[in-house]
């Protein structure tokens, strides 16, 4: 149940930012919404009409290129989000902006997106459209679905610029690179916590201060280096972000020629194994 509002909830958000910005801001995005703005300027088709045929072409594709047992799952989508972009096709007519002062518009466009991307995502899920057809080149052309978005979103873009002028890509770049980000923090969360990975002279000096002034348990591993072949014994440790400049600069004055590797921690399990790996 969860997984499906949250699913719902991300295709109500880009669904509203749909129609409230990027709709009558005309700014071409990618994807099956980017397509609609172009088809209704070249040809006059309704966004919300456009964007259901596609989805019914897209699942169609999907159908025929990979079966009905992986097409099952683009159901849901393919009939919710149409219908929500439909719903939300008036809501200009009850929120009046003043879309005069457009980079507060793209801004807010692309935090909705990002949020709304995310919560779809983070359940490994697609709705369709030109998802499909990123899937049938990654699939049956091995392109690597990076470059399948890239390829099918620079066109789309291309298409959008040349239709509209420079300037509407370079608001689309905006948007696309800020709900980029959004995603990530939406799918990965915030990172409130850092991983060090510490290869020392001066271990016990290390780890009692990392014990005894931040109070931070240790994980001690035995490694080979790669190049090398010698054995090094590596001090790993998850301490809190706020104590990061303090651990960095300690290890930095007990041994000159330290070695640490700094990573961004987002999520760390271990009720469980807690006891039974001795973590702290």
């Amino acid at each position: 149940m969860k997984k499906y509002l949250e699913i719902i909830l991300g295709m109500i958000l880009v669904a509203i930012a749909f129609n409230l910005f990027i709709t009558p801001l005309k700014i071409v995005i990618g994807g099956t919404n980017g397509l609609s703005i172009i088809a209704n300027y070249l040809f006059g088709i309704n966004t919300s009409m456009f964007v259901a045929l596609f989805y019914v072409f897209a699942f169609v594709l999907n159908l025929l290129f990979f079966g009905i047992k992986d097409t099952k799952k683009l159901i849901f989508g393919s009939i919710l989000y149409p219908l929500l972009v439909k719903i939300f096709e008036s809501i200009p007519n009850y929120i009046i902006l003043d879309y005069s002062n457009k980079l507060l518009m793209y801004l807010c466009a692309a935090v909705l997106i990002g949020v709304g991307n995310g919560l779809i995502y983070r359940e490994d899920y697609i709705a369709g459209g030109t998802d499909v057809i990123k899937k049938i080149l990654n699939k049956k052309l091995k392109i690597s679905m990076g470059n399948c978005v890239f390829i099918i979103d620079s066109i789309i873009l291309l298409s959008g610029g040349f239709l509209f002028g420079i300037e509407s890509i370079l608001y689309a770049i905006i948007i696309l690179y800020i709900s980029s980000k959004v995603t990530d923090n939406i799918i990965l969360g915030t990172s409130t916590k850092k991983m060090f990975y510490i290869m020392t002279s001066k271990p016990e000096e290390v780890r009692n201060y990392i014990k005894n002034n931040l109070g931070c348990g240790i994980t001690e591993i035995d490694a080979i280096g790669g190049y090398s072949e010698n054995k090094y014994h590596v001090l790993m440790s998850v301490i809190s972000t706020r104590d990061y400049i303090k651990l960095k600069n300690e290890i930095n004055k007990i041994d000159k020629d330290v070695f640490y590797v700094v990573t961004d921690l987002y999520y760390m399990y271990y009720l469980k194994g807690r006891e039974k790996y001795g973590v702290n």
